[in-house]
């Protein structure tokens, strides 16, 4: 397998997960932005005060199926990228594979949703009551500072996934066995 086809694997799949993550991410601050409190700036959180029990139990509700969308693609990603190559997947593939997915998103997350949607157009659907103009809403340092720790973090995850999904599969064969 070679680093351009990983890459061109990577990135298609990344797009569809970046999709997903976005489309999830919309819906739910389309319900109730309020889930999302603990993401905001300080200052933000500051001025709006406690979450409410009930945005506390619709993000614990949204965080199963969030995790999922997360972790069920790339384990799919994987196993698609092992049946192209022969059923087999190295280990330090599946972890590329992996990990470049999760970055992917990262990267999604900070210029887009962060960045242009929280940031720079704002629409007035994520402002909380009581929390207009509050300068945390146009701090795009704080998004980068606070995103910059799951960078290595990911790691975890993208060990873990590409334990469970590298290898040869039961049934595929190396080419010296397929020739005797």
């Amino acid at each position: 397998m070679t680093y351009l086809k990983l890459r061109n694997h990577m990135l298609k799949d990344g797009t569809l997960l970046n999709l997903l993550f976005g489309a999830f991410t919309s819906i739910t601050l389309l319900l109730n932005p309020e889930i999302w409190l603990n993401d905001y700036p300080p200052d933000i959180k500051e001025k709006f005060g406690p979450q409410s029990e009930t945005a506390r139990r619709q993000g614990l509700l949204a965080a199963i199926p969030f995790f999922l969308l997360l972790i069920g693609p790339v384990v799919r990603s994987n196993l698609a990228l092992k049946k192209e190559n022969g059923g087999v997947l190295p280990f330090k593939m599946a972890f590329l594979n992996t990990y470049g997915q999760f970055v992917y998103v990262w990267l999604f997350d900070l210029v887009v949703m962060d960045w242009l949607f929280f940031v720079t157009l704002q629409p007035k659907r994520i402002v909380l009551p009581g929390t207009e103009g509050a300068a945390g809403y146009k701090d795009y340092g704080f998004h980068l500072k606070a995103s910059l720790p799951a960078l290595p973090l990911m790691a975890i995850p993208s060990l873990i996934i590409a334990a469970f999904t590298y290898g040869r599969s039961p049934h595929s064969h190396s080419i010296s066995e397929k020739t005797s």
